[in-house]
């Protein structure tokens, strides 16, 4: 006979663990921090080397019935037990260091690694330095390289940070000299480098000279430079600088645009968020965090090119987990932050003067709101909506206000005044609007065509003084499958994607989808038509890429395209359309679609020639 139990082990394991918690044929006490932990000496040895080495070796230990433990907390001890008898291993986040250094100091080595793991996977600007010192002091290569990486993606905050001055010489200087180092400016480097002489200037000045080899002194204003040889005057040491003139990674930011997505796919490349360089005709893609719901996504972008997005991750169909990050630009990574009061699936997303505030949302969260604050990442609740709003929620800022647009109706909330109020509705009722701010107006379009108005959109235009909408353009209306309203440079731009009879215009092999570009002339209030038609330079990409989502939206940010990743989808869906399949060229920054002319930010001329503002643009112009 050959039989399994297979419940046999864990009911072993149970029982061990209920004689523990009785103190029943336990052999031996574990003397912790003033806390005694009745235990087996057998499962200790089991699971832990140095228990193993300690009971079987001829040392007094191996005969003691009870042992003092140093150099190991009491709640680490408990949390390494309650592992070694159930397999379990849970502890709360500010003991993960202690639970590490325990496990190490004991052999556990499950532990250890999952606390290292722990800690990767848990970097923020208030602990990276912190967990960088503990990893250098237990030489733990892998969790020193990730904690080394993170504080230089994050450079000019984490330099501000109490912890920054407590590096040791040995960490500072070779982190001063990284090229990937995200410093707005070089300058930055160097305030940071006198921040922390400045901690303790007896002991460290003479350090300066050091230091100084590491900052790169064709990139420091001349104001820091004086500032640095003032304080070389104090010290023996002379300042000799870096020769080396290359920028760091953080002075390189490039002016992409994101096109946010929601597609129906379940290829994982579709389901990237594709980002475009126009200036350079070079696309790139950013990767998203796994199993993101795209049509639960909102994203938005501070004045310093922070992105911050909340989503749903999808594990199961009946587990949904409702998810906040804040994107790391080096890294090309999304990090969790603090989770919002309420669960909000497709709620509205914006930035202003300092917070991030979510609007409304679906289920139980459709009247509430919230605001967010990075400095100590914490959400708190902001007064209720006057009327629930639906799904995805049009939301913008304007001047100290948060305007909500919705087919429900539309709203301002004051930040100053703490409420709402109500202003006009638009003039026609949206479906799914979408609105950017320009020249101090909100300008609106409805972007979804499944409506009772013949596939056919146009712009509104919001004045907050007059305290109404008006019809951008007259009674001029976009015939559209989808719309997208996007904010340029000095200008604005509507993306029609459009497959009717007319394919006259960068009409995909796959599903003859149009794309049709305006251009809009704010001196004339008119939307410019611009002939993009075998044109390789600002909207070659964007036929393919739209015609795979039902909405898209467009934000504009600085990036760093060094760090994102070449989208080779993209590439070669982009080879099948039209006639340039031979376009196209990649290198490690991005797949180069173009010789590409920048885009102008040109304006309309005399206002006689407004009534050819629709014609099709020359090849000299706007593109």
């Amino acid at each position: 006979m050959d039989a399994t139990n297979e419940v046999h082990v864990s009911n072993v394991l149970q029982e061990l663990n209920e004689q523990r918690a009785r103190a029943e044929l336990t052999d031996v006490v574990l003397e912790v921090e003033g806390r005694s932990f009745p235990c087996h000496r057998a499962v200790l040895a089991s699971c832990s080397p140095y228990f193993r080495g300690m009971f079987t070796s001829g040392y007094a230990e191996a005969k003691q019935e009870r042992i003092s433990i140093q150099d190991v907390g009491g709640v680490a001890m408990a949390t390494i037990l309650d592992y070694a008898y159930t397999g379990r291993l849970q502890t709360e986040p500010d003991q993960v260091q202690a639970v590490m250094a325990a496990a190490r100091l004991l052999q556990v080595d499950f532990v250890g690694q999952k606390a290292a793991e722990y800690m990767k996977d848990h970097l923020d600007v208030s602990n990276c330095v912190d967990v960088w010192m503990y990893a250098d002091m237990l030489a733990d290569c892998s969790l020193v390289e990730a904690s080394k990486k993170y504080v230089a993606s994050r450079f000019d905050q984490v330099a501000l940070q109490p912890s920054f001055v407590q590096l040791p010489l040995s960490l500072l200087q070779p982190l001063l000299d990284k090229d990937d180092l995200m410093a707005k400016s070089e300058d930055n480097v160097v305030r940071a480098a006198l921040r922390w002489v400045d901690f303790n200037q007896e002991e460290r000045l003479q350090h300066l000279s050091t230091l100084s080899k590491s900052l790169r002194l064709s990139h420091i204003s001349p104001e820091l430079r004086v500032e640095m040889k003032k304080k070389c005057r104090s010290t023996d040491s002379k300042l000799v600088y870096s020769d080396n003139t290359a920028q760091r990674l953080g002075h390189a930011q490039t002016e992409l645009q994101i096109f946010l997505r929601e597609v129906y796919s379940d290829d994982e490349d579709e389901w990237s968020t594709p980002c475009y360089d126009p200036s350079a005709g070079r696309l790139h893609a950013i990767d998203m965090p796994e199993n993101l719901d795209s049509f639960s996504r909102s994203v938005t972008v501070t004045p310093d090119d922070e992105l911050y997005m909340t989503g749903d991750i999808v594990k199961s169909r009946d587990d949904r987990q409702s998810k906040f990050y804040q994107y790391n630009h080096l890294l090309n990574t999304w990090e969790p932050r603090c989770g919002m009061i309420e669960p909000r699936y497709r709620c509205g997303l914006v930035y202003l003067q300092g917070h991030i505030y979510a609007i409304g949302g679906d289920g139980a969260s459709r009247r509430t709101a919230e605001r967010y604050d990075p400095s100590c990442d914490e959400w708190t609740s902001i007064p209720p909506i006057p009327q629930p709003m639906s799904s995805s929620p049009c939301v913008v800022t304007l001047d100290d206000s948060i305007y909500v647009i919705s087919k429900e109706g539309c709203y301002s909330f004051s930040t100053t005044e703490n409420k709402w109020s109500k202003i006009a509705d638009m003039l026609r009722r949206p479906v799914r609007p979408q609105a950017v701010t320009y020249r101090g107006c909100i300008y609106s379009i409805d972007c979804e065509s499944n409506r009772d108005y013949q596939y056919y959109s146009r712009v509104e235009m919001y004045n907050p003084t007059k305290g109404e909408w008006k019809v951008s353009d007259g009674s001029f209306e976009f015939e559209c499958d989808t719309a997208t309203l996007m904010k340029y440079r000095k200008t604005m731009y509507v993306l029609i994607m459009h497959s009717g009879p007319d394919t006259d215009l960068l009409e995909t092999d796959m599903d003859r989808t149009t794309l049709l570009v305006y251009q809009y002339q704010p001196k004339s209030d008119s939307w410019r038509y611009l002939d993009v038609k075998n044109k390789r330079r600002l909207f070659p990409p964007l036929a393919q890429w739209l015609s795979l989502a039902s909405t898209t939206e467009c934000l504009t940010v600085r990036m760093f395209p060094l760090c994102l990743r070449d989208p080779k989808a993209y590439e070669r869906d982009y080879r099948g359309v039209g006639d340039h399949s031979d376009s196209s060229s990649s290198d490690s920054s991005g797949s180069d679609y173009s010789d590409s002319d920048d885009i102008s930010d040109q304006e309309d001329g005399d206002e006689d020639n407004s009534n050819s503002d629709r014609q099709s643009g020359s090849d000299d112009e706007d593109i």
